[in-house]
C-alpha cells in the first residue's frame, strides 16, 4: 500500500534496508567464502590458522547488526513514526530467515564434527566433517541470495513511500494516519 510520506521518513525507512544490504553483501558473503575456503585448506597452511577468525569474527559483526536492528524496530514501534517503524520491522522479519539459515548451516557442521568424532581414522574423521561443513554452505548461500533480494525490493518499495500488504496486516498503521483509511493509502491521486 502507498502512503503519502514525507522523503525524510523514506530516508529513514530506507535505512533500515540498506544496513541489511551492508550486512548480507559486505559482512555476510565474505564469510561464506571464508567458510568455503577453510575447508579447502591442507593442514599445515599458513592461512589455517585463521580460518576460524574468518568465519566467526564477521559472524559477531552480523549478529551485532542483527541485535541492533531488532532493538532499533522495537524502540521505533513504542515511539516513532509508523511507516519508519514498518520497515525496520520488516527488517527484523528478514533477519529471522538469516538466523534460521545459521541454525541450519551451523546444525550441518556441528552434525560435521560429530560424525567425524564416531570415525576410527583421521582421514575418514577429516573427510567427514569437511564433507558436511561444504554442504551446509548450500543453505546459508541460498538464504543469503534470497534475502538479498527480498531486501533490495524493500529498499525501493521504502523509497517509494510504500508498505507491503503482508505487513500491514501484521502491523497496521494507526487510524489518524495520512491515508490509511482508503483503498490504496494516497488521498485524491489520479
Amino acid at each position: 500500500m502507498f502512503f503519502p510520506v514525507p522523503n525524510a521518513s523514506r530516508r529513514q525507512a530506507k535505512s533500515a534496508h540498506e544496513l541489511a544490504m551492508l550486512n548480507l553483501l559486505l559482512i555476510n558473503l565474505p564469510m561464506l567464502i571464508a567458510l568455503l575456503a577453510g575447508s579447502f585448506l591442507q593442514q599445515g597452511s599458513p592461512l589455517a590458522d585463521y580460518k576460524l577468525v574468518g568465519v566467526l569474527v564477521p559472524w559477531g559483526v552480523s549478529l551485532g547488526i542483527v541485535a541492533f536492528t531488532f532493538a532499533k524496530a522495537g524502540k521505533l514501534a513504542a515511539q516513532g513514526p509508523w511507516f519508519v517503524a514498518a520497515h525496520w520491522r520488516l527488517a527484523t522479519a528478514r533477519y529471522k530467515i538469516l538466523l534460521m539459515a545459521y541454525a541450519v548451516g551451523a546444525g550441518l557442521i556441528g552434525m560435521g564434527w560429530l560424525l567425524s568424532t564416531t570415525q576410527k581414522t583421521h582421514g575418514m574423521q577429516e573427510l567427514m566433517f569437511v564433507a558436511l561443513q561444504r554442504v551446509a554452505i548450500a543453505p546459508l548461500l541460498i538464504g543469503l541470495m534470497v534475502l538479498i533480494m527480498l531486501e533490495s525490493g524493500a529498499l525501493y518499495q521504502a523509497g517509494r513511500g510504500e508498505v507491503p500488504d503482508s505487513l500491514m496486516k501484521q502491523f497496521p498503521p494507526p487510524a489518524d494516519w495520512p491515508g490509511a483509511a482508503t483503498e490504496f493509502g494516497l488521498e485524491n491521486q489520479g
